[in-house]
């Protein structure tokens, strides 16, 4: 057995990630769901909701709210895609534009920061790793889930 994953230090470690993007966001001011989705728009070109979602780990309703709020605030607008007509893709009005780029580029510069004194290709690494890794365990999950949580 792989003694980091049976003493919880694995998910220790990732956790600590998370939270660390947890504090970011409140010192900004605000949650982290509207951190991550502001953080995707802002670092990935015209997406829909469900990429959020899908992307970083939220659920589809609590984008759903925080994309409601950005656009009653007057940050975002919705279009059509013209892929799928029920998908609509985002995009920042220009105050938008401007908030996004004080909530986010802060923390865009502090991650290439580490990133630089970490090394890139040790980066790409570890993100190769950590794909693997949710591959793989969204298989053990699904597999788990499709026997109803029954032991082997």
């Amino acid at each position: 057995m792989f003694d980091m994953i049976r003493n919880g230090e694995f998910y220790s470690v990732w956790s600590k990630g998370t939270a660390l993007y947890v504090r970011w966001a409140n010192v900004q001011g605000i949650g982290y769901p509207e951190l991550m989705v502001l953080y995707a728009m802002k670092t990935k070109d015209r997406l829909t909701q469900k990429e959020i979602g899908e992307g970083y780990g939220l659920l589809k309703q609590t984008v759903n709210t925080v994309i409601r709020d950005l656009k009653a605030r007057g940050y975002i607008t919705l279009e059509p895609s013209k892929e799928d007509k029920r998908e609509k893709l985002l995009s920042f009005t220009q105050e938008g534009e401007q908030y996004a780029f004080r909530m986010v580029e802060p923390l865009l510069c502090a991650e290439e920061r580490v990133c630089k004194r970490i090394g890139y290709e040790r980066m790409e690494q570890l993100q190769d790793i950590m794909e693997l890794f949710n591959l793989l365990f969204e298989r053990e999950v699904t597999d788990h889930a499709g026997k109803n949580g029954q032991d082997e």
